[in-house]
């Protein structure tokens, strides 16, 4: 019996004696660690917007024709190269009927010169009178007037064929086309839509009551899908609020090459500041762990150890936020684990 009730014991001993690797890890827990920065930041207002064209304009006929030709839509094209061509038969028939009529205008202009020069001499010997003269002058003058006129109309035939081929005033890119070859147009019809994909410029509805905080010149960051970021040049503020919302439009204008990873109709986000910039301790956001008691952030002493540090959240600027707290510049603190350590629990950095 005795010897029963030791076999009991020892059993119950066993079970109070902690396994090897269950529960505790005297390694340390592992965790991701980044360091205390020290950068300029302010209060900012993110608020999104929409990129747009600085160019993008409907392609027109200049003049009426049937169309031999139209770019497909997504072509890229230069400056001065061909979006669409028109059929420039029947305006080089039309500019080869003026030239005839000009050369018989010149053979008239050459008789009534003729008849000038006979007339004066007669008149000398006053075989003729001052009215049949100033009648053959007038003629020739008339005769001579008739061909500038053809010749001015010929020049407007070259300007209709040299339009007739409709050509980029800028790089960009056929975003839509509305007419095929072989459909008739006429001046002004829409062919299609151009669009300058490398001058871009965003825009946005920003609340009047931040139109003093900015100006024109001021840089803002925008930031596009996947959190790639651009710099902007504010080029104008429309002065002219909306009575409704209560906003005024913000054009910024993004670097070129821009273009490359952004597109007109994308959303982007604008950043605007709302107070000066101030030098402020700076961590990353995932470094911040928020619970109901308050937020804090673990920082890691020289012997590896996490000690909880409580921290007042300030205004952020990307994946930065700023923080005041017992920290400083430069210590080490956990970005990712901490929601997992305990107050003064040893830590190992992952590699």
């Amino acid at each position: 019996m005795m010897l029963g009730n030791r076999r009991i014991a020892l059993a119950a001993a066993l079970l109070l004696l902690p396994v090897a690797g269950l529960g505790q890890d005297d390694s340390g827990a592992i965790v991701e660690t980044a360091k205390v920065e020290r950068i300029a930041m302010g209060a900012r207002l993110p608020l999104n917007g929409s990129v747009f064209s600085r160019n993008d304009v409907a392609v027109t006929a200049a003049v009426a024709g049937e169309l031999d030709w139209v770019a497909e839509p997504g072509t890229r094209i230069r400056k001065g190269e061909s979006i669409a061509r028109l059929d420039r038969g029947p305006l080089q028939l039309r500019r080869e009927e003026l030239q005839h009529l000009l050369a018989r205008e010149a053979v008239n202009e050459a008789y009534q010169d003729k008849v000038v020069e006979r007339y004066e001499k007669l008149r000398e010997t006053q075989n003729l009178s001052a009215f049949q003269l100033d009648e053959a002058i007038s003629r020739r003058d008339t005769s001579r007037q008739d061909m500038k006129i053809l010749e001015a109309r010929i020049r407007q035939m070259d300007d209709e064929i040299a339009r007739s081929n409709v050509r980029a005033r800028f790089d960009g890119v056929v975003s839509d086309r509305l007419k095929q070859a072989g459909e008739y147009v006429v001046p002004g019809e829409v062919i299609g839509r151009f669009v300058d994909v490398d001058r871009l410029e965003v825009r946005v509805a920003v609340p009047i009551s931040h139109q003093a905080r900015l100006s024109a010149g001021d840089r803002l960051e925008v930031t596009m899908s996947g959190n790639s970021k651009r710099a902007g040049v504010v080029r104008t503020l429309i002065t002219s609020g909306d009575p409704v919302s209560q906003t005024f439009e913000l054009r910024i204008d993004l670097a070129k090459g821009a273009g490359e990873v952004i597109m007109p109709g994308q959303l982007v986000k604008v950043d605007i500041p709302l107070e000066a910039s101030q030098m402020t301790l700076a961590v990353p956001r995932d470094a911040v762990v928020i619970r109901r008691e308050g937020s804090y952030i673990y920082r890691v002493n020289a012997e590896n150890v996490a000690e909880r540090v409580t921290v007042t959240v300030g205004p952020g600027n990307g994946n930065l936020v700023g923080v005041s707290g017992a920290l400083q510049e430069g210590q080490r603190i956990v970005v990712r684990g901490g929601d997992r350590l305990q107050h003064g629990q040893k830590v190992v950095e992952q590699g």
